[in-house]
């Protein structure tokens, strides 16, 4: 019977360890080379990202805040009646130049003024019997729907403010109303009786996508309603930028004031379409892994939001993405 000797067993033992040897080393050598390539790939792949920052084409100051501010400039000190607009660091600012900001009445009379917001009837009327010197900086927008919810009032309707009660431009306007409510959404609408004639208007802030869906939802159910848009230009025109940008973008930057309406109401529409948005209200809040996947990133910013903001928001995500690479 035909067997081994230790001879060929020996030879047997080197014929398969120099074949796992070179069986070992190619795949050694092949992983090696895999990670190299693997590696390399996605250092080639930064290099070639191109990723872009795109700012809307309607954001930053509004032509309310701006008159408000040049009007307050052009005086030496002056108070003011709450925030002029819903920005620390431009209150900031003013308060350097002699520009204080109050949030109650002063005792003692003198130069004051009325944020682009406007205020209460009553709060200016008592402001004039005191004898204060008033500056009225209040939006020419907003006080135009101060006049289109009276002429509706004064035609019969009973006014439904859609809006937050507790934001000085609505009060500021139903302040100058009799019969009026403010509503905020469906649930406020079904637990409210309304009238067989009914005016519908809106703070000028407010949701484009929400006023549509709430005051539709009254002219069904309601008998005579006569609804008008009052959401003013800006308003409109930073919501419709903001909307066509989401479509493009994979990040949306929000920056303005977290107190800011009208700015919170852009984050709130990107951020039901696109889930990575973050609302900002300076550089120094940007984190870079937000954009570590990001072809494009969208910046939008509030009617309270300086171009400076935007301008340092931008070149910041400009060096975040080349410190990728």
């Amino acid at each position: 019977m035909p067997y081994l000797n230790f001879i060929d067993l020996s030879y047997f033992y080197q014929f398969c360890f120099v074949i796992f040897k070179k069986i070992y080393y190619t795949i050694i050598k092949n992983f090696l080379l895999f990670h190299t390539i693997h590696t390399l790939a996605i250092y080639l792949a930064k290099r070639m990202k191109n990723t872009k920052i795109i700012i809307a084409e309607s954001q930053g100051f509004c032509f309310g805040v701006r008159r408000a501010l040049q009007i307050v400039e052009k005086k030496d000190e002056i108070l003011i009646l709450g925030d002029l607009i819903h920005n620390k660091k431009v209150i900031d600012i003013l308060r350097s130049k002699g520009k204080y900001t109050v949030y109650e009445m002063p005792k003692t009379p003198q130069c004051i003024a009325i944020t682009a917001h406007g205020n209460k009837k009553e709060v200016i009327e008592d402001l004039h019997n005191k004898g204060f010197s008033i500056i009225d900086t209040t939006c020419p927008l907003v006080q135009n729907i101060y006049r289109i919810s009276k002429k509706l009032e004064e035609q019969g309707y009973f006014i439904v403010i859609l809006g937050d009660k507790k934001h000085i431009e609505v009060q500021g306007i139903y302040s100058r109303l009799n019969h009026f409510i403010v509503l905020e959404d469906k649930q406020d609408i079904d637990a409210f009786d309304l009238p067989d004639k009914i005016g519908v208007i809106c703070q000028s802030t407010f949701s484009l996508v929400k006023f549509k869906y709430l005051s539709d939802y009254i002219v069904s159910k309601g008998k005579e309603v006569k609804v008008v848009n009052t959401i003013c230009s800006p308003t409109k025109q930073r919501q419709n930028a903001t909307n066509k940008l989401m479509e493009q973008a994979d990040v949306m930057i929000v920056i303005g004031g977290f107190h800011s309406s009208n700015t919170v109401k852009l984050y709130q529409l990107s951020k039901e379409k696109l889930e990575e948005t973050y609302h900002i209200t300076n550089k120094e809040q940007l984190k870079k892994e937000w954009f570590l996947e990001a072809s494009t990133i969208g910046i939008v910013a509030g009617a309270s939001t300086p171009q400076e903001d935007i301008i340092q928001a931008y070149e910041a995500i400009q060096n975040m993405i080349k410190q990728e690479v």
